[in-house]
């Protein structure tokens, strides 16, 4: 069975690229184009990780992160931020986010990125 992916980015050119090569590696893509509507469709499709933009409207990484360890089950899912800024290592710790990777970045290392983050939770 696929694992599943929660893509929650505002910007729908990262998206589209970033779904289809997904698709590609056989995962399973659910969208979400703000905070809010990622959030809720966390609590849904239950995926396996979430890749998560930090700046986004409504609700952005840092609150969805936030909001999500106030759930015990919620808080148990993997999250790689994407974010513009290449300083942000500790803080992305502190907040307990498995991973991340600056933008602009290779699909390639964004997928081994994935692969690392769920053999950790398989393990």
């Amino acid at each position: 069975m696929a694992k599943k992916i929660l893509l929650v980015d505002d910007d729908p050119h990262i998206v589209q690229l970033l779904k289809t090569r997904l698709l590609a590696s056989q995962y399973e893509i659910v969208t979400a184009s703000n905070g809010e509507e990622g959030y809720e469709k966390l609590k849904v499709e239950s995926p396996d990780l979430v890749l998560l933009d930090v700046l986004m409207p409504q609700m952005d990484g840092y609150a969805f992160v936030l909001r999500m360890k106030e759930d015990n089950f919620l808080s148990r899912t993997p999250v790689i931020m994407l974010t513009a800024k290449d300083n942000m290592k500790d803080l992305f710790e502190m907040e307990g986010v498995s991973d991340y990777i600056v933008k602009p970045f290779q699909a390639a290392d964004l997928l081994k990125k994935i692969e690392m983050v769920l053999k950790k939770r398989s393990a």
